[in-house]
Formats: C-alpha cells, sequence, structure tokens
C-alpha cells in the first residue's frame, strides 16, 4: 500500500503541474465607483458584444458562440442579478408599445443601436462586453538532454543469500525542439449609467491558456467563451 501510495503522489504534482499551467488564473483589473449603490439599479440593458480586434478568419463561428454565451450568463441568468436584464428587443418593443408606434423590421445591430438610443428613458444602466484580445502565440523550446529514469534489476547480498533488487536508474535522453501553442483572450465589461453614461463598475479580463494534459490549446472560439464567462461571473450583484 505506501509503494502504491508512494507511486500515486508524484502522478498527481505532474498532473497538477500541466493542469496549473494550462488554465493559469486570469489577469484581473476590476474598477468600482466607490459611493454608488448598485441597489439604484432596477433595470439593465444587455448590449451584443463588440470587438475591438479582428477575428481570425479560421474562427468563422466565434461571434456567434461569444455571443450565446454572454446571453447565457446574463440574460439567461435573471436569478443571479439583483435588477432587471433587458435585450435590445424588450427596450425597443417595450418603447414601441409606450408611443404606439410599430417598431419595424430591424436587423440584430438595428436593434441594437436603437435600443441604446432609448436607454436613457426606458432603463436605468446599461451593460457592455467588448473583446480586447483574440489572437495566438507561440513560445519555441530549443532542444535539450533531459533526465529519466529506468527501473533495473540487480543482485545484492541480504541476509547471507543473494536477492534480487529493482532500483531507478537515471539516464539522459535528448528532447527535440518543439513549440508550444497558446491562446489568447481579453474581454472589457462595463456598466454605466444611462442618462449620463457614468462608469459605475468596470473590469478587463486577460486569460492567455496553453496546452491541457492531453489536448492542446483550446480554440480561439471556446478560450473567449472561457473568458467572458469568467468575466461574466464577476459582475457584481450588491
Amino acid at each position: 500500500m505506501k509503494k502504491r501510495i508512494a507511486l500515486i503522489i508524484p502522478a498527481l504534482l505532474i498532473l497538477l503541474v500541466f493542469v496549473s499551467s494550462a488554465f493559469a488564473k486570469p489577469e484581473v483589473t476590476e474598477f468600482r465607483k466607490d459611493d454608488f449603490d448598485l441597489s439604484a439599479i432596477k433595470t439593465v440593458l444587455v448590449t451584443p458584444v463588440a470587438y475591438d480586434v479582428e477575428i481570425p478568419a479560421e474562427e468563422p463561428f466565434l461571434k456567434e458562440a461569444a455571443e450565446q454565451k454572454w446571453q447565457e450568463e446574463t440574460l439567461k441568468k435573471q436569478d443571479r442579478f439583483p435588477y432587471l436584464m433587458k435585450s435590445p428587443k424588450d427596450v425597443v418593443e417595450r418603447a414601441a408599445f409606450v408611443s404606439g408606434e410599430s417598431a419595424g423590421q430591424m436587423t440584430q445591430q438595428q436593434t441594437a443601436e436603437k435600443a441604446l438610443s432609448l436607454a436613457a428613458d426606458h432603463v436605468d444602466a446599461v451593460l457592455f462586453c467588448t473583446v480586447i484580445k483574440c489572437g495566438t502565440d507561440v513560445v519555441h523550446h530549443p532542444g535539450e538532454y533531459v533526465t529519466k529514469y529506468r527501473t533495473v534489476e540487480k543482485q545484492v547480498w541480504r541476509n547471507n543469500r543473494w536477492e534480487t533488487e529493482r532500483v531507478r536508474v537515471p539516464y539522459e535522453e535528448y528532447k527535440e525542439p518543439w513549440d508550444e501553442d497558446f491562446s489568447l483572450g481579453g474581454v472589457k465589461v462595463e456598466l454605466r449609467l444611462a442618462k449620463d453614461d457614468a462608469l459605475v463598475y468596470g473590469e478587463s479580463v486577460y486569460a492567455r491558456t496553453g496546452p491541457a494534459l492531453f489536448s492542446g490549446a483550446p480554440s480561439l472560439t471556446k478560450h473567449i467563451q472561457n473568458v467572458i464567462e469568467n468575466a461574466a461571473k464577476r459582475i457584481p450583484v450588491k
């Protein structure tokens, strides 16, 4: 049993090293207006994800996936927040109902822009999410000799007799040069008052994710989704 535990512990340590390198803690910068009471906010317009960077052509569904994740963590988790989350469509339709006019046919982008222009009269605050980093990085590792161990049997004289003993013997092995891929992602979240655009809460979340134990670095689509989820969960509720 002791031997089995002794073998398991090093394996767990190696696993923890791989996991910690692949899922490193994100870098976070936060701002919160000290003299503002969040309980004063009753309604919030959740705007679609915006982009301050170009999205690689190799990630054709990134924007759709990012928007889906953003909505899952905000509009579809109303019970987490003390204020009512509203989509652009909600705001436009409410404004049309109040005015007695038809909202008309609009694209999603047009609806978002219209809702933002109506926000001051229909919600207390506006929640923004902007992707500010989306790319990859490669770290080149030069070739090197690494120390490994093999188990061999040898004869030892013990208790007045020869016995076979298994021992670990070190040896040097050359490891070829290799490249390590990383996915880079950054998101900025802002909660601003609808009346005067004053910043009540802001955060930027940046993450650099490398290979996991049994797989490479995540796709940029998955990585951005993870960063958005991490950022959304930091939005204060009180």
